[in-house]
């Protein structure tokens, strides 16, 4: 039987060609560039994601992280690459002093100064050039330059400020304004923001670009490129080394296989362990649910995600971290009877306020108290500010890919002279006092964003991912649950209104139909409406490709104004 998202409705384009959709019309062309001149899906996505940091670099860049999957059909197997930046080798507790005030989920803390947020302290080891460069020398199909040459050309020509990053350059003019070359580059001389459809052009970014494609990235890490960002960094008073830029490569990069579990008879995939706990123990409980004959946006079917929703998020308070550092029972809350116990506490007819269950219970492993962190209740952050991109070629290779900076701009610090941003990842830890799950450690890294693979009988069959912090896992479920139960096509699916639960209120997009507002209303949830169609609730790039047919489909989510585009069999 084939999956039902390859029904190729109306509103869905097809192409056996391959597939890239990201969260920019540019990023993506880059993609389909690569698959035009014979790449596979492995150099799409890393011409993708050297664009994304030209076309829309608030969101990610050379000095910050992230996470894929790639699965390549020959091969047979998924693997997870974790390029997530870390604490540096000096960061400690207690280098921040935490100002008391209400959270965000509980994962965005303020401290004296914003030394967490802006500047020098606030930057972590960063992990995205050498993520993207191991991808691409262990599965890439043409030479590095060839990948570089749209992301050259984007930053020495000029991109237009689209819509969203005009606004997060005017939201950011003070960070902005305090480092001379994160100025320069977008305010004018005047000091006034760069507005929608100014070009930006990069000079110093295409040199370092092009340095890569001739030279290597070894330079990033042990040469003159990690010397700059090292200067950078300690002048503005980090404590980033240039031997923890040495460290990275040998000792915190992670190749892993990918977490699992079943869901409507597919496998979904995530990288482990951090990014995949939640959204995979959500699934968990809503695998249990019947969704198939329910209106997609009915309130009783909300109610029941959205109780699941709170469920999963209790759980992450305590159980989800750094496994490195914190006790995780992965095997407890992947464990379809665990899940079934926590569903059993679900109210139809009520909405409730669960707090964590004990998933050690379900799984052989026990914590071991003597070289694990133990914890106290709180959250390990989520970058807000992060993209992600999506592809698939005509040879059924998949790539799923997440990167982020930390908050727009990152750290607001651009490397003088070589044209990028460093990521602000020590934000996602907790810096109040006690030993908490996202407590700061040397070379610790925080919680990171999910990219997703679906197969059916062991081939992939989808590939998406979504931004947006605590509300990644939320947007993924909630797409995976419209195409898979109610054969919605993927244009729809990420359209479709969302809501929201992690941990403090309900959140949902104004749009959702009022019977839906009225049912959740009586069935006592207080609902915080937000504007419809807005990156508050993620932006779900997805591929998918039919192995039996070998047609493939993309969608963009409309939130980030990205694009879905293929490349016709050739």
């Amino acid at each position: 039987m084939s999956p039902p998202f390859v029904n190729s409705p109306a509103n869905d384009a097809l192409s056996a060609g391959g597939f890239c959709s990201s969260s920019h019309p540019w990023a993506t062309a880059a993609g389909v560039e690569m698959l035009a001149r014979g790449g596979n899906a492995t150099d799409a996505a890393i011409a993708t994601a050297f664009a994304l940091a030209v076309c829309e670099p608030a969101m990610s860049h050379l000095g910050g992280q992230g996470n894929m999957l790639v699965h390549m059909a020959g091969e047979g197997e998924t693997v997870g690459i974790d390029f997530y930046a870390c604490a540096p080798g000096a960061a400690r507790a207690g280098m921040y002093r935490w100002i008391e005030h209400p959270t965000q989920g509980d994962y965005r803390f303020l401290t004296e100064g914003d030394l967490n947020t802006t500047g020098g302290l606030s930057v972590c080891i960063p992990g995205a050039v050498w993520g993207w460069a191991y991808a691409h020398r262990r599965w890439g199909s043409i030479p590095l330059g060839t990948v570089l040459e749209p992301s050259i050309t984007y930053a020495r020509g000029g991109v237009p400020l689209a819509r969203r990053m005009s606004g997060l350059v005017a939201e950011n003019r003070d960070r902005l304004a305090r480092y001379p070359a994160s100025a320069a580059i977008f305010l004018r001389p005047d000091g006034s923001p760069r507005t929608e459809g100014e070009a930006v052009v990069q000079p110093e970014l295409a040199q370092t670009l092009e340095r890569i494609a001739t030279s290597g990235i070894e330079e990033f890490y042990s040469g003159e490129i990690a010397r700059a960002i090292v200067d950078c960094v300690r002048s503005d008073g980090g404590v980033l080394s240039e031997e923890d830029l040495a460290l990275y490569p040998e000792k915190l990069f992670r190749v892993l296989p990918p977490d699992a579990v079943s869901f409507r008879g597919y496998t979904v995939q995530c990288t482990p362990p951090q990014s995949s706990a939640l959204l995979l123990h959500l699934l968990c409980l809503l695998d249990g649910f019947d969704f198939r004959t329910c209106d997609p946006l009915s309130p009783e079917k909300l109610h029941l995600l959205i109780e699941a929703m709170k469920l999963a998020f209790a759980e992450r308070a305590v159980h989800i971290g750094d496994h490195a550092f914190v006790n995780v029972p992965i095997g407890g809350l992947f464990n379809p009877a665990y899940a079934a116990e926590r569903r059993r506490s679900i109210d139809p007819q009520r909405a409730q306020f669960p707090g964590p269950g004990n998933p050690w219970a379900y799984q052989a492993e026990q914590p071991d108290p003597a070289s694990l962190t133990g914890v106290m209740p709180s959250s390990a952050g989520h970058a807000s500010c992060t993209t992600h991109h999506s592809h698939v070629d005509r040879w059924g290779n998949f790539v799923s890919i997440s990167q982020s900076l930390g908050d727009a701009f990152g750290s607001a610090m651009v490397v003088p002279g070589r044209g990028f941003f460093l990521n602000n990842a020590m934000k996602l830890f907790d810096p109040r006092p006690g030993t908490r799950v996202a407590a700061i450690a040397p070379y610790k890294r925080p919680l990171m964003p999910c990219p997703t693979l679906v197969l059916r009988d062991g081939a992939p069959v989808m590939a998406l991912g979504s931004p947006s912090g605590t509300r990644i896992p939320n947007a993924i479920a909630q797409v995976l649950v419209s195409v898979l139960d109610h054969g919605t096509s993927l244009q729809a699916a990420v359209d479709a209104p969302r809501v929201h639960w992690s941990g403090y209120e309900l959140e949902a997009e104004s749009d959702l139909p009022d019977a839906a507002k009225a049912g959740l209303s009586r069935l006592g949830h207080e609902v915080q409406y937000r504007s419809a169609k807005s990156p508050w609730f993620g932006a779900v790039q997805v591929v998918t490709r039919d192995p039996k047919t070998g047609l493939c489909q993309g969608a963009a989510d409309p939130r980030r104004q990205g694009a879905a585009a293929g490349l016709a069999d050739t």
